[in-house]
């Protein structure tokens, strides 16, 4: 990445922390200005208070505490994927907030959904991460392969091909989202067409 910052000119300020953006730029803590005729200010992941204004039982970022089907612990008829669930794997591993962990967790819903409506007992979710995808510009990309429980192998792809792997992902997301039908709810037992 630091190669690919250097190349699109981009000054990387490792542990600066903003004290305020101003009209001429950015004011660090320590007294520094970074000049800037434009700021782009992105942050980590943070979920809205309304599950815990709404009274569901939530864990300390806010997110509603679910069960191994992600139906919330406190209110059984309601359940939360993605960014709003403190979802876990079966070894009690917490979910990273990504569309890589929400969009496989809303199939889910729907086949645990699915299953109890018919009078089944839905599975209990069965999740492994395959890897992380940062885009780096048109051109540029850098995905990290990762063993099941996210944590990084040596594989890593860079470059063009990592930009077009994550172009990829970005289009197979949101064909998941414009049509949910591509996931097939069936019958445990039975066969999808």
């Amino acid at each position: 990445m630091r190669r690919v910052f250097a190349r699109l000119g981009v000054e990387v300020q490792d542990h600066a922390r903003v004290a305020e953006v101003r009209a001429d730029g950015v004011l660090l803590a320590d007294g520094a200005l970074l000049p800037a005729d434009t700021v782009v200010w992105t942050t980590g992941f943070r979920v809205p208070e309304i599950a815990r204004e709404a009274g569901f039982a939530v864990d300390d970022h806010g997110r509603m505490l679910v069960d191994a089907t992600l139906r919330s612990v406190s209110h059984p008829d309601v359940y939360a994927i993605g960014d709003a669930a403190a979802a876990r794997r079966q070894d009690g591993q917490e979910l990273r907030m990504a569309c890589a962990t929400g969009l496989p967790a809303a199939a889910h819903v729907a086949q645990s959904i699915s299953d109890r409506l018919a009078g089944r007992t839905p599975r209990p979710l069965r999740f492994r991460y395959v890897n992380q995808c940062v885009s780096l510009g048109r051109r540029d990309g850098l995905i990290q392969f990762v063993r099941d429980d996210d944590s990084a192998v040596e594989r890593v792809l860079t470059g063009r091909v990592a930009a077009w792997y994550k172009e990829f992902v970005v289009r197979g997301a949101l064909s998941a989202q414009r049509h949910p039908g591509l996931v097939k709810l069936t019958p445990r037992g039975s066969k999808a067409a």
